[in-house]
């Protein structure tokens, strides 16, 4: 019985006069939690529904119900629970096991403040906490390191948080810790460390479209932690907001843009579809090459000059149906990167910007299978896990139906042209103790004719295997194996006797490592080391049909090698002062089967100036090209309480370059 009092005292105050009976109620939910729940039943009825605030965090709702009395609805989704809905004062009351017993009078402000003030035995302190909520004071303790081996210098924390529901690592989540004014953000993985002393402190762990999370830590010695954190909807009113768009550049990467799922799935969509990349234009410094065009340019720069990676793949081609459609499934997407500033050592081979997406790793909770269909195209996810909380796989595939809509424009050009794209990605991950494996691959096809004037067709296809391993809380290392193969083949046939075929294709194939060291809780080292080769088909232009006397030429095939070794230094000389100083020397050269001309000096490159042939065997390297390169960058404010705060100033220089 007191347990009832207790649920009816908590909820009771906020209860607008008297429910009618036998409300209906219709709604299709999935996956949402009983909070919400009675969130839209309360909207729908004037019945206030009372319960145990536990049930709301515990219990997920998937139902279908049209127009059903409360009392069913609510008797649906507790089916299988010992949860007992009741009728209590033209409400519903919810109780563990047990309905509400007979004769209970109507309680009110007044009544609790009665059995308040009635005497010490009317009431315990538990009861007097649920009477006014909790307080902000009683907090979970988390226990860190062992405390038969207290440390009495600086205590490496390492922690991963991850979403409760799915498993999947949050990228960008943060901790602060209140009595150092200090803290730290998750990477890719989800992996954070923190530098603290032993003792007591109280952290808190925040993320976008997250609830936050509050704990007193009780550090000892050196630690993992995981935290798990829930996801978050919330019911506003709509805002009005008036004023110019200003950036925060406290705790951000100089020049970096950054988007996250949950801003992903705000993007409006084309056709159904998300476009991040028509998305970045919205950036500061990111224009589109023109119309019905999917090339940017960023900074000033040619859009040749903007290198795109989905999990460490690199993508040559990042449109479907020459710019209509994203070449990457928005579904998939967990992140999503630009660096158009101070561009981090780690990244070579391009001078305006770099765009990193990184993919979901699948839920290792559940299964589930999601899609949509639009006029012109469709696509489907499958996710789920393979061993649970341990490993995961994610499918996801697309396809074009546009030929219909072509078939009805009058155009006979238009007409009788018919494009279609397809693409597919497939990821796979596991995690052990201190590593984890992943595993992605990416295909994508597309196709396009003209009438019978002109075919093209290209194609994306790549694979990427990534391993993650921590070493310690204070060393970590990402090392990525990589493949890719982009190819490209038209045919012209407007002129029958000049009609002509011609593929092209460019295979880059990958090593790379990274690693992160974190030397003190203001300096962080970045380095590491990657190389490249290169394989380019530039293909033999062929006749075309039987009528066809187009001349035959081999454009012939080049290979070529790249390395790369870099070393990133991060230090925060104050609260309000980084320096983040890079360097970066690259080589590369081309490889024989090959012959060199050599020339007269100060005469033109004509073959009657020829003054030597240089031949070099197969693999042989041709020439190395040697560029050293300093990235520095100087992001501060001038207020440490951040009150006051000016921009960054990046110099990024490419020293030499020798021939």
């Amino acid at each position: 019985m007191k347990n009832f009092f207790i649920v009816i005292l908590l909820f009771s105050f906020s209860v607008p006069g008297n429910a009618q009976k036998n409300q209906l109620i219709t709604c299709n939910v999935k996956n949402i939690s009983f909070d919400e729940f009675v969130y839209l039943v309360e909207r729908q009825t004037n019945t206030r529904v009372f319960y145990d605030p536990l049930l709301g965090d515990s219990l997920r709702i998937t139902v279908t119900l049209d127009s059903i009395p409360v009392m069913d609805a609510l008797a649906k989704v507790l089916e299988g629970t010992k949860q007992i809905p009741s009728k209590w004062q033209n409400h519903i009351v919810i109780l563990n096991n047990e309905e509400i017993p007979p004769g209970i009078p109507v309680f009110n402000q007044k009544t609790k403040d009665t059995l308040q003030s009635s005497g010490p035995d009317e009431t315990t302190t538990s009861e007097d906490r649920y009477y006014t909520g909790r307080s902000p004071d009683v907090l979970e303790t988390l226990t860190v390191g062992n405390r038969n081996i207290q440390s009495h210098g600086i205590v490496n924390i390492t922690g991963r948080i991850t979403d409760e529901e799915t498993g999947e690592p949050i990228i960008g989540a943060t901790i602060y810790i209140e009595e150092t004014k200090t803290g730290a953000a998750t990477d890719l993985k989800g992996y954070f460390t923190i530098l603290l002393p032993a003792g007591d402190f109280i952290a808190n762990f925040s993320s976008m479209g997250y609830k936050p999370r509050k704990y007193k830590l009780k550090v000892y010695s050196d630690a993992n932690l995981k935290i798990e954190m829930e996801s978050n909807t919330f019911y506003l009113q709509e805002a009005v907001i008036k004023g110019d768009r200003q950036m925060d550049v406290r705790y951000k990467d100089p020049g970096m843009e950054k988007l996250t799922a949950n801003q992903i799935k705000s993007i409006p969509v084309m056709m159904g579809e998300k476009d991040i990349i028509k998305v970045s234009e919205m950036l500061p410094g990111i224009v589109s090459v023109g119309e019905g065009s999917s090339g940017l340019n960023v900074r000033g720069g040619s859009s040749d000059q903007n290198a795109f990676y989905i999990n460490n793949i690199p993508i040559y081609n990042t449109s479907h149906l020459f710019g209509f459609f994203p070449a990457f499934n928005s579904d998939i997407i967990k992140d999503f990167s630009i660096y158009k500033g101070h561009i981090p050592a780690e990244y070579g081979g391009r001078l305006s910007s770099v765009f990193n997406i990184t993919s979901r790793q699948g839920n290792r909770k559940n299964f589930s299978l999601h899609g949509g269909v639009n006029p012109i195209s469709t696509n489907i996810t499958l996710e789920g896990p393979i061993k649970k909380d341990k490993s995961s796989i994610l499918l996801s595939a697309r396809t074009l139906y546009s030929d219909w809509i072509l078939s009805k424009i009058k155009d006979p050009t238009i007409k009788n042209s018919n494009a279609i794209f397809n693409d597919l990605s497939f990821g796979l991950n596991y995690d052990f103790e201190n590593t984890s494996l992943s595993a992605f691959i990416y295909s994508s096809d597309d196709q396009f004719n003209l009438a019978d004037i002109n075919s093209y067709d290209y194609s994306n296809k790549g694979a990427s295997i990534n391993i993650y391993h921590k070493f310690n809380s204070m060393l970590r290392m990402n090392s990525s194996l990589v493949g890719y193969q982009y190819s490209f083949n038209t045919i012209d046939k407007q002129v029958i006797k000049e009609a002509y075929n011609h593929p092209y294709q460019i295979n880059h194939y990958e090593i790379r490592t990274d690693f992160m060291q974190i030397l003190n809780e203001k300096h962080q080292l970045d380095y590491g080391i990657n190389g490249i080769y290169y394989s380019l088909n530039r293909g033999t232009v062929k006749p075309y049909g039987t009528e066809s006397i187009h001349q035959t030429i081999n454009h012939g095939t080049e290979k070529g090698v790249e390395a790369a070794i870099y070393l990133s230094d991060q230090y925060n000389l104050t609260s309000w002062f980084t320096i983040n100083a890079g360097f970066r020397y690259s080589i590369y050269t081309a490889l024989g089967k090959d012959q060199v001309y050599q020339y007269y000096e100060n005469e033109p490159t004509t073959l009657s100036n020829i003054s030597d042939t240089l031949h070099f065997a197969s693999n042989e390297p041709v020439k190395w090209y040697k560029s050293p390169e300093i990235r520095v960058s100087l992001n501060f404010e001038t207020d440490p309480k951040g009150n006051i705060k000016l921009a960054f100033n990046q110099m990024s220089q490419n020293l030499f370059l020798l021939n």
